[in-house]
C-alpha cells in the first residue's frame, strides 16, 4: 500500500501542468499586449519623446545544456520598424543575461510602410535553475530581451501575429525538430515582467525606481524521468535489497547462518562497503547538479545510510546480546516486518513535504 501511495504521488507531481513564474504575465493575444503596455509603460514627461513599440519575434532552432547552469541557444530574431520612425534609433536587441551573444544580420526587407530586419543569433545563457525537486522538478529557460538603444523611450512588443498558434502547449517560436537531450519541452510563451533596476545606467533623467515592462521568451521543460531514475536510483535500491536479504538471513538461528555462511559480525564490514558505494553514487549526483543544498532524490541516499547503520547495529546486538527478548522470541522477525514499510513511509513523508 505504501508503494502504491508513493508511486501515485510521483505520477501526480510529474504529470502536473507547467506553471509560469508568478512574476511573469503571459501574453497570448495582441490585445493582452496592448493592455499590459498601456498599464505599465511610464507616462512621458512634458517635452519628452512618446513611447515607441517595436514588434519583435524569435524562432529557436537549437538548445543545449552546457553544464547544470549554462544553456546554449541559437535561432533567428526579427523586428519590424515603421518607416516614419526616427532614423537616429539604433536597431537591434540585447540579451543582458547572456555570457556571450553574437548577432548576424541575414536580411533587411521593405514591407509596405515598415522595414523588416532579421538576425541569426547564438548565445550562452547563465541561469540559476532550482534543482531542489530533482528529478521531478520543472525548469524554465528564458531569454530576457532589451531594446538596443536603452536610453530611448522604446519598448519591445512580441510579434504575436507571426505565429500560427499562441497556445503555449503548441510551442510557438520553437523549431518542431528541436532536440533537447534528456528533457521534454512542455510549453513556450512570451511574457512581460515588471522590473525595477537599482541603477540608472548613467542615463540622465532615467527613473531607476520606476518599474519597467521587460519582454521575455520562456521555455518550460521537465526531465526524462525513466532514465534518471534508473541511473540515479539503481545503486541505493540494489543496496537496500541486499540489506534486506542480510536482515532475513541473520538471526539467533545458528543453523540458518551456517547454511548461508554468514556471521553477524561480518555484516558490519559488508555494511561499510555498502556505505562507500552509496557515498560514491551520491557524490556523482552532486557533481552533476552542483546544487547548493540537498535535492529530493538525495533523501533516498540518506535513508540508505540510515538503513545501513540500523542493519549494522542490529547485527552487533545479535552478537553481543543474543538472548535479548526481541531476538530470542521473534527470531529477528520484527526487523523484517518493519524494514520496507519504514523506508517507504519515510519517502512518502519527504515527498509530501517537498511537493506540498
Amino acid at each position: 500500500a505504501f508503494l502504491i501511495v508513493l508511486g501515485g504521488m510521483w505520477v501526480s507531481v510529474y504529470t502536473a501542468p507547467s506553471a509560469p513564474d508568478p512574476a511573469d504575465t503571459v501574453m497570448t493575444t495582441p490585445e493582452e499586449v496592448r493592455r499590459y503596455l498601456a498599464a505599465h509603460v511610464p507616462a512621458p514627461e512634458d517635452g519628452s519623446e512618446p513611447p515607441v513599440f517595436i514588434p519583435t519575434g524569435l524562432y529557436i532552432e537549437a538548445i543545449e545544456f552546457n553544464g547544470p547552469y549554462n544553456v546554449d541557444v541559437s535561432g533567428y530574431i526579427w523586428q519590424l520598424y515603421p518607416n516614419d520612425l526616427h532614423d537616429s534609433l539604433d536597431k537591434g536587441v540585447v540579451m543582458p543575461e547572456a555570457e556571450q551573444a553574437t548577432f548576424q544580420e541575414v536580411h533587411r526587407v521593405q514591407q509596405g510602410n515598415e522595414e523588416l530586419i532579421g538576425w541569426s543569433f547564438t548565445t550562452r545563457l547563465r541561469q540559476q535553475f532550482d534543482y531542489h525537486r530533482y528529478p521531478l522538478g520543472r525548469q524554465q529557460i528564458w531569454l530576457q530581451l532589451w531594446y538596443k538603444d536603452f536610453a530611448r523611450n522604446v519598448y519591445l512588443a512580441p510579434d504575436l501575429g507571426a505565429y500560427t498558434s499562441l497556445d503555449p502547449a503548441a510551442l510557438p517560436g520553437l523549431d518542431t525538430d528541436l532536440v533537447l537531450e534528456n528533457w521534454d519541452i512542455q510549453e513556450s510563451f512570451f511574457s512581460y515582467r515588471a522590473v525595477r533596476y537599482n541603477a540608472d545606467f548613467g542615463i540622465q533623467g532615467y527613473a531607476a525606481d520606476q518599474r519597467q515592462p521587460e519582454l521575455r521568451y520562456s521555455i518550460s521543460i521537465k526531465r526524462h524521468i525513466l532514465g534518471t531514475l534508473i541511473s540515479r536510483m539503481l545503486v541505493p535500491l540494489v543496496i537496500l535489497i541486499q540489506l534486506f536479504v542480510l536482515v532475513v538471513v541473520i538471526g539467533p538461528d545458528s543453523k540458518r547462518l551456517e547454511e548461508f555462511d554468514v556471521r553477524p559480525g561480518a555484516v558490519i564490514f559488508i555494511c561499510a562497503a555498502f556505505f562507500f558505494a552509496v557515498l560514491v553514487a551520491q557524490n556523482s549526483l552532486r557533481a552533476e547538479l552542483q546544487a547548493g543544498g540537498l535535492v529530493y532524490l538525495e533523501s533516498l541516499y540518506i535513508i540508505t545510510y540510515l538503513v545501513i547503520l540500523a542493519v549494522a547495529i542490529n547485527s552487533m546486538l545479535l552478537v553481543t546480546k543474543p538472548n535479548l527478548g526481541l531476538f530470542r522470541d521473534y527470531d529477528n522477525l520484527w526487523v523484517e516486518v518493519l524494514y520496507w514499510p519504514t523506508i517507504l513511509l519515510a519517502m512518502i513523508i519527504i515527498t509530501f513535504l517537498t511537493f506540498r
